[in-house]
């Protein structure tokens, strides 16, 4: 269950909102570092990711297939709002998402599955999970400095929401990453990431056709060690940067560069 990502979530959700009420007009229509998206734009995304599980009959029709196009035309549908009336919709949908939320950590919700189309199907109870990684991806690679335009103090990274974040970007990276990452995982390479929300992991080929698994711990058998700090994985690990810029690789350089040139997390 994921009762720490519900704590994580709710930290998260009021660091946003606390940004967005200092926001000026410029700064709304300010460009993101999301190609394409300004920074309302990445509040609205927000917003609607909530609304999908509170209130998906009023979103428009989904891009089959593509869970990323999904949320871009999402976004448009609400480009022409008010800056007041994004605040105002984030507020209402966190509320009854993250209530929801605590909700699916009861048991009988433990084998109910929620779809995310080309990313994946995951255990219900890891909703808050995969919402507090797409806050604090957003929140700190999008829209504050030093690679999105405003400019506040950065929220210090902690273990519990790093952690939270790079937990579910470990979940997500077998089925988000999929054929590619398994082809190249021709033996296993451990990754190791410092820092708070930091740890030890090993990615290999799993028993089925197609799937890695990650284990944790660095097992025997590792050809080759990837490390870089949780916080940097977040940027390197969805393709917002480079991992060459950030990770250090041991032993098969080979192996590690085909593992990690195929991981993508989104």
């Amino acid at each position: 269950m994921s009762d720490r990502a519900i704590e994580a979530l709710r930290a998260e959700h009021d660091e946003v909102l606390r940004l967005a009420r200092t926001l000026t007009e410029a700064e709304w229509d300010a460009p993101s570092d999301c190609a394409g998206w300004r920074i309302q734009d990445v509040v609205a995304h927000l917003s609607n990711t909530f609304r999908m599980a509170v209130d998906p009959g009023s979103l428009p029709e989904a891009v089959p297939g593509d869970i990323e196009a999904t949320q871009a035309v999402y976004a448009e549908a609400h480009r022409k709002w008010s800056a007041a009336e994004v605040v105002a919709d984030y507020q209402e949908m966190a509320s009854k998402a993250i209530e929801m939320c605590a909700n699916f950590q009861r048991p009988e919700f433990a084998d109910a599955q929620f779809p995310m189309d080309n990313a994946g199907h995951y255990p219900l109870h890891f909703l808050p999970d995969a919402y507090t990684f797409d806050h604090f991806c957003h929140l700190r690679n999008d829209i504050l400095r030093p690679h999105g335009p405003i400019d506040r103090p950065v929220p210090a990274p902690d273990e519990l929401r790093v952690g939270v974040t790079v937990g579910w970007m470990l979940v997500g990276l077998p089925q988000m990453s999929g054929v590619p990452l398994h082809r190249a995982a021709t033996a296993p390479m451990g990754l190791r990431l410092t820092g708070p929300g930091g740890g030890e992991w090993t990615l290999r080929r799993g028993q089925a056709d197609g799937v890695v698994t990650v284990a944790e711990g660095l097992l025997n058998g590792v050809r080759a060690t990837a490390t870089s700090s949780a916080l940097d994985f977040v940027s390197w690990g969805t393709r917002r940067r480079r991992w060459q810029d950030s990770v250090r690789v041991a032993g098969d350089g080979a192996l590690a560069s085909g593992i990690l040139d195929a991981m993508h997390v989104f």
